[in-house]
Formats: structure tokens, sequence, C-alpha cells
């Protein structure tokens, strides 16, 4: 399998090494180059004022406007989510501004984090660009395998070389479920394994596949547009899609039962988005 990479994005937190190793053995036996993307800079000191309640509501209203952009569809369910969603943006603003010093910090620094991991996930792609492969997998590490795991990876290269299509992405560990991350009407193909979709839809992003060429649109959007560094991984890749959708045919994938359980969703590991 000399045309696929595989990345796992970490800052080497000591609980997770089971993980990482678990993944790096897999990548042994598929005989497929692993790299590892871990560096990020410290959290420094926060001298709190007013200004970070406002850049918190700042990032959260940013969210909420591009995912349900990435989402309109003016249907019923598509009106279910801006009524809820603006309901949530209600309390959420009720919440920040009767926040504890203590407690607005803790957000401020969260928000912060999700930037930190964002960035490493462009590195990973900056990486991937520079080498001749064709399709990426990566990971954060709470992506844990199943024992099912290897073998369905090696079905879904075999399938991704018969896909007709230069752009797809792949969701391998789910997380959400796929109602709320799924419009109705860009689905293409609905059967027992697998959910195919028209356009860019992600699901939390814990673990991905993603070919060469929507790799280098992602990037070349995201060299050009501004407001990504508010937004994780998984909204941004969204938000980045919105154009590229308008031009390009893009398939993505989701499967009913994913390929990895996604450690942090199902309690198997603590996430670092608890405070």
């Amino acid at each position: 399998m000399n045309d696929i990479s595989f990345y796992i994005i970490h800052n080497n937190s000591e609980d997770r090494i089971d993980i990482r190793n678990q993944l790096q053995n897999l990548a042994n036996n598929l005989n497929i180059d692993f790299f590892e993307i871990y560096r990020q800079k410290t959290i420094s000191k926060v001298n709190f004022n007013f200004k970070h309640k406002l850049k918190i509501l700042r990032i959260y209203s940013l969210r909420i406007f591009y995912n349900l952009k990435h989402k309109r569809d003016f249907s019923f369910n598509f009106c279910c989510l801006l009524l809820k969603s603006l309901l949530n943006l209600n309390k959420f603003i009720l919440n920040l501004f009767f926040k504890t010093r203590n407690k607005t910090i803790d957000s401020y620094k969260h928000f912060t984090i999700e930037s930190f991991v964002t960035k490493k996930h462009i590195k990973a792609w900056e990486h991937f660009l520079k080498s001749k492969k064709e399709i990426m997998v990566i990971f954060e590490d709470d992506a844990i395998c199943k024992k099912d795991t290897e073998k369905r990876l090696k079905e879904i290269f075999v399938r991704s070389k018969s896909l007709d299509f230069n752009n797809f992405f792949v969701d391998l560990a789910g997380g959400l479920n796929l109602k709320d991350v799924i419009p109705a009407k860009r689905i293409k193909k609905y059967n027992d394994e697998f959910i195919l979709l028209e356009g860019i839809y992600t699901n939390t992003a814990c673990s991905y596949l993603i070919s060469r060429n929507l790799i280098q649109l992602l990037y070349k959007e995201y060299q050009e547009t501004k407001l990504n560094n508010y937004f994780p991984i998984d909204h941004l890749i969204n938000k980045l899609g919105l154009e590229i959708n308008k031009t390009q045919n893009i398939l993505s994938m989701h499967f009913h039962h994913p390929l990895f359980t996604h450690g942090s969703f199902k309690g198997k590991i603590k996430s670092w988005q608890i405070y």
C-alpha cells in the first residue's frame, strides 16, 4: 500500500500510549507509512477581561452560522435545526455573561486547545502534500481499533481505488448521530453498511480517510479564506467545503458501524474537552 499514509494527531498524553501503539501496529501490519504530529504551543497565562467573553461569543456564533449554512436545505429537519441552534445560542449567551471569571478562562482555554488540534491537522495536510501519496488517513489518539478494523480497512482501500472520483472523504470513527450530520437530500446511496452522499460532511474528525485531490482543494481554500482559526477541524473542513462543493463533485461516506471506536464519545477514555 505504497500510495497511502497514516497520520496521528496527539499531544504525548501518557494515558493514550496504548491507543497510539495500536495504530502504529495497524500501520505496520498494512505496510503503511506512519507519521506523528504532536508538537504544540503551551497555553499562556490568561489575563482575563471582558473581551475574552466577547471573543468566546464570536467563536460560538460563527460556528453556528457556518453549521447552518453547511446544512441548509429548507427542509422540516433544517427548520428544527435552525430553531434548536437559535435556542442554544440564546442559552449560551445567558450562561456566558453569568459565568465566573475562572469558568470563562476555562472556556477560552478550551477554544484555544481546539485551535491547536486544528493546526496539527493542517500541518499533517501540508506534510502529506509534499509526498506523492494518493490517500491520507488521519487519526486523533482516541480512535480505538476494533477486532475487524484491519480487515475492513483493507476493503475500504480496495473500494476507494474503484471509485471514479478524485474527491472523496470517508469518516472512520463516527461520534455524533448520523441524522444530526447528514442532510437527507444529499444522500446518494443508502444501504445496511454505509451512507454515501454528495458534498463533504464530517462527523467529529476523530479519524478520516481523504483523497489527495480533496486535500489540495481544502488546503488551497484554507490559505485563501479568513476566520479559519475559530473552528475545530471537523467544522473547518465543512466550512472550507462550502465553496468547493459549488464547483467540484465530492463524495462523503459514513458507516452505520464505524471501523474505529471514538473513545471520547463512547466513554472509553476521558476527553480533553471535559473540564
